[in-house]
């Protein structure tokens, strides 16, 4: 929220007066008449009269003149001041100041609604005008927010005044500290601010009289909301909250936007096979336009920048980021984002090495010179598909649809080695003892990247111990479109046997390489379009004895390379997986 005013209705303003509650003893009745005559008439003052007045408190008067306070504090509602003594703070600087910030980071940080007398033992969380939560506290003698209160409880028809020695210090929050003033953070700053928006809040605003045929306000209250606080599920404007952010410099910025954008190249326009189910080598292509294909590029590569920036610090082990030092390495299993990413010890460590912490009043941020996320844990995932629940594109010879099955721990074979992923796989039969089934399936995900390529798959005898499992023997094709957008296919080759044919374990669910593929363009977020891959059963009749002609697949894996490089030389290496 923030609070404005309307400065053409100062003149209609109600005023009220303001009051001492200082108690003095009298010698005689002239003095005791005194004392009461001069309470009375302060307490029919307003808060704006009394500060106006009194000559210690001249250089805060001209402030709430400044940014029309003068006119909030004299009308009928309710308020706290908090009033700093001329001389305890940096006024020179701050009359300086544009008036929107000088409201929200000075005047309506030592304003309140509501009365807050000081009495007795006090320890009271208070939001100010401006939102922030203040902690006034004491018993006898008083301080807010460590700042010492040298005269309290100056009471007035519409409040209370607290006389401070020195203003409240002004904490902002992370979203406040999107801004370029402390460190060089205007790519960040200018992309967050982009999806800023501003509505009056008619109910929480004290209206004044009508002009011209329109309602104008005297304490104009706003509601600002940032469509990125939910798309990255990190609401860092709200003062109940605690987060820590990761917060790129200028330089930072740019070095990963160069870095991302390679996984994010499309083609203007690309072709695109679609659904068929009945003969071998049919296909039906159409031509797929993209509207903007840099503007796609561009929004995503900010997207994909910005979604794992943020951690909530009440969530799993995010809570020792609240206790992390400047230089001190980060200690924990992992951290998941507020978008649900999960990045491991090794990792987590290095988002903030060579880092500055800074707090702020709803947790703090981490000023960096470089990303050091690893392309794998935001940017350019891996990616895997469950073949039973993953769209087919294609599939013949085959005994109607492909099934799915189901395998619960205590039913598989016990002689079978490896764990079926999420319990299920995709059983594709032949039609006839002679035929050879065929299935295409859609990859959905994909970055113009460059992956290493696995398919797992399931032995016959699964369940049934007595089953007689034989090997498949397969070819596998990817279809894909190159960088014009002109549609492709490519045969992988299994190097290892210098064949074009795969075969599987049927010992174990077997975890099969196919190979290394570069993708020329990226698909992710282009609707239904996306590549494919086609796995055909290549058994003869001479070789029928030998190998099973159905395909039990479970999963497809597309992981990049990088990735699969670093599990080599590091094989206990975590990374976020399904």
């Amino acid at each position: 929220m923030i609070t404005k005013i309307n400065k053409n209705v100062t003149g209609v303003l109600c005023t009220a007066l303001l009051t001492s509650l200082l108690t003095s003893s009298c010698s005689d009745w002239d003095d005791h008449f005194d004392a009461d005559t001069h309470v009375t008439a302060t307490q029919q003052q307003t808060l704006w009269e009394n500060i106006e007045n009194n000559g210690q408190l001249s250089q805060f008067a001209n402030l709430l003149r400044q940014t029309d306070y003068d006119a909030v504090l004299s009308a009928s509602q309710t308020y706290t001041v908090w009033a700093p003594l001329d001389g305890t703070f940096d006024y020179d600087a701050l009359r300086t100041e544009n008036s929107e910030r000088l409201q929200k980071q000075f005047v309506q940080n030592h304003i309140a609604r509501s009365n807050y007398p000081a009495s007795g033992a006090l320890q009271e969380n208070i939001y100010m005008l401006n939102e922030k939560l203040m902690n006034f506290r004491g018993n006898g003698s008083y301080q807010m927010q460590d700042i010492d209160v040298t005269q309290p409880n100056l009471a007035a028809k519409n409040g209370t005044i607290h006389v401070l020695r020195g203003k409240i210090p002004f904490l902002p929050n992370i979203y406040e500290s999107l801004n370029s003033e402390t460190y060089p953070l205007d790519s960040i700053s200018d992309y967050f601010h982009s999806f800023d928006t501003r509505e009056l809040n008619e109910q929480k605003s004290v209206p004044g009289p009508v002009l011209n045929g329109e309602q104008t306000y005297l304490d104009s209250v706003f509601y600002e909301h940032n469509e990125l606080y939910i798309r990255n599920r990190a609401y860092i404007n709200r003062e109940d909250s605690n987060y820590t952010m990761i917060l790129p410099t200028n330089e930072a910025w740019a070095k990963a936007r160069n870095q991302i954008k390679a996984f994010y190249n499309y083609a203007p326009q690309f072709e695109f096979m679609e659904n068929t189910s009945t003969t071998v080598g049919e296909k039906k292509v159409t031509v797929v336009y993209l509207k903007d294909a840099e503007r796609l590029q561009d929004s995503l590569v900010n997207v994909m920048l910005l979604r794992d920036l943020f951690y909530s610090n009440n969530v799993y082990d995010n809570s020792r980021l609240g206790a992390l030092a400047e230089g001190q390495r980060l200690q924990c299993d992992s951290l998941v984002s507020t978008t649900n990413s999960k990045v491991y010890a090794e990792d987590a460590a290095l988002l903030f090495e060579g880092a500055r912490r800074v707090d702020k009043s709803n947790g703090a941020v981490w000023v960096t010179d470089s990303l050091r996320m690893r392309p794998w844990t935001s940017w350019n995932p891996e990616l895997r598909q469950e073949a039973e629940g993953s769209m087919v594109a294609n599939y013949f010879n085959t005994a109607g649809e492909p099934v799915s099955v189901r395998v619960s721990e205590s039913a598989q074979n016990p002689a079978i080695a490896g764990i079926i992923s999420k319990g299920r796989y995709l059983q594709v039969q032949p039609s006839a003892s002679n035929t050879n089934p065929e299935v295409d399936f859609y990859l959905s995900g994909v970055r113009s990247a460059t992956y290493n390529v696995y398919a797992v798959f399931v032995p016959a005898n699964i369940t049934n111990p007595n089953a007689v499992a034989l090997p498949n023997r397969m070819v596998v094709d990817i279809g894909y479109a190159d960088a014009k957008g002109k549609s492709q296919e490519k045969r992988m080759r299994n190097t290892a046997a210098n064949s074009n044919f795969f075969e599987n374990d049927p010992t174990r669910i077997d975890t099969l390489f196919l190979g290394e593929f570069t993708f020329p363009v990226a698909f992710v977020e282009t609707g239904r379009y996306y590549p494919y891959m086609r796995f055909r059963s290549n058994v003869t009749n001479a070789l029928s004895s030998q190998y099973d002609r159905t395909l039990r697949i479970d999963c497809i894996i597309l992981r990049p390379k990088e990735l699969d490089d670093h599990l080599k030389e590091h094989p206990d290496y975590k990374y976020d997986r399904e």
